[in-house]
């Protein structure tokens, strides 16, 4: 046998001779590796002397090492001239598969790349979808995806490789409402729109809560510069506000249904100054945290809303009818034309509402008495003053104008004379007899009188 061995191997160095100079300048990787029997990375005399040790077996297909390299199932000379044709080359491994990036089986985006690890540069690389590019040991896929599941296989000189995704559309930033730049409130809401349903979703501030191709975003958010940033699987967006404090109604005057004239004001306080005031009827002025509503407004009921950019409120008011009549003397304790007034009693004048302006006494002439004029509500006084006491039997004139709460006037000129001051009681005697006697007197008053002589 050891006969036969050297015998086979002094025949393979021949063939050597013979063939080394019809060997290939470049032989693919299989047929290199085929040559390599014992897969040492070498062609060499330990590969002959495999094939020469099993010289006219009929090796399995499994067989390893398999010295039937050119797979016609004989150990036979042409083996031998096949590997002599090889002897001396190196043999370069099977590039084997390492890992991906995303790795097989998570979710990734139509516009995501996959990155490949190599044990080695491979060669020859294709897939079914998405482009390759081969970089050292590296090999990225792009695609667009189609969406939905991806089996992605890769194959390359040494081997393939299956790697299974589930494709969702990209999800861009399309816009947002407020948009980026305005004012907003510590409480309003910010709408983001996006092409496709966006995932793992989060804000610097604020709670986010995502329906199909929109987030909402709401506060309370805090009073000053705000930059908001959200954040999903694709991307990020920045979006810059200036929010401001919520406004409030405070206080209005008057209440709510209060009966009002038709030129009445309507005030309304605010905890902060209100923007964008607007008023279903009359005229709204804002004075920092004020606004006044003013009229003319229409007689009846009145249902005021006032509206701003934070909010609206309605009131009720009823509107009167407009005051036209001049107010009216009801009662007095004297009356025009009035004679025999007591020179001392207190001067009262009432009137059928209330009333202000002016009252005083006065002779004929004009000029004044110098008792005190005082008008209070729907009454007025004259009262005397020590010193400016009447003259008894004389003409006096109460002078002066009121005017109601409308605006509406009202004269006053009322004269009266004063009683006089005889405290006695005149008789009259109208026959020399005696026997008619005339009492000047109001009261009944009985007389007995008799004649002397």
């Amino acid at each position: 046998m050891k006969k036969l061995i050297c015998s086979l191997l002094t025949l393979s160095l021949a063939l050597l001779v013979l063939t080394a100079s019809y060997a290939q300048e470049e032989t693919d990787s299989d047929t290199l590796r085929a040559s390599d029997v014992n897969a040492d990375g070498m062609i060499n005399i330990l590969d002959l002397t495999l094939i020469a040790s099993h010289f006219g077996e009929t090796p399995t297909a499994d067989q390893t090492p398999n010295p039937d390299v050119n797979g016609d199932g004989q150990v036979n000379i042409l083996d031998l001239v096949f590997v002599a044709s090889h002897f001396g080359k190196t043999v370069a491994p099977p590039v084997v598969f390492v890992s991906a990036d995303p790795a097989s089986g998570v979710e990734i985006t139509t516009n995501d790349t996959i990155t490949l690890t190599f044990d080695n540069p491979p060669e020859d690389v294709t897939v079914n979808t998405g482009v390759a590019t081969a970089t050292d040991k590296t090999v990225t896929i792009t695609g667009p995806f189609t969406p939905g599941n991806l089996d992605l296989t890769i194959t390359w000189a040494d081997g393939t490789q299956t790697l299974s995704y589930a494709i969702r559309p990209f999800a861009a930033f399309v816009s947002t409402d407020p948009v980026s730049g305005v004012e907003i409130t510590t409480n309003d809401t910010i709408t983001l729109t996006f092409d496709n349903p966006p995932e793992n979703i989060t804000v610097n501030t604020g709670v986010a809560t995502a329906t199909d191709k929109t987030v909402t975003i709401t506060g309370p958010f805090t009073p000053g510069n705000l930059d908001l940033t959200i954040a999903w699987a694709d991307g990020t967006q920045t979006l810059s506000y200036t929010v401001r404090s919520l406004v409030a109604v405070v206080s209005w005057e008057p209440t709510i249904d209060s009966p009002l004239t038709v030129d009445d004001t309507i005030t309304f306080t605010f905890d902060n100054p209100p923007k964008d005031v607007t008023v279903s009827a009359g005229v709204a002025t804002v004075t920092d945290k004020t606004v006044t509503i003013t009229g003319p407004f229409t007689p009846g009921n009145l249902d005021l809303t006032i509206a701003w950019a934070d909010g609206s409120l309605t009131f009720t008011y009823t509107v009167a009818e407009p005051d036209t009549e001049a107010p009216s003397i009801t009662g007095s304790t004297v009356s025009d034309g009035d004679t025999d007034v007591d020179l001392s009693a207190t001067i009262e004048i009432v009137f059928n509402e209330a009333v202000s302006g002016n009252i005083a006494l006065q002779t004929e002439a004009g000029n004044d008495v110098g008792w005190i004029g005082k008008i209070e509500g729907s009454k007025a006084t004259l009262e005397l003053v020590a010193g400016k006491e009447l003259d008894p039997e004389t003409t006096y004139v109460i002078a002066g104008k009121v005017e109601d709460a409308a605006g509406n006037e009202t004269d006053i000129n009322i004269s009266f004379t004063t009683a006089s001051d005889y405290d006695g009681i005149p008789i009259e005697v109208n026959d020399a007899n005696f026997d008619t006697v005339v009492l000047a007197s109001k009261i009944p008053i009985v007389v007995d009188f008799y004649k002397d002589g």
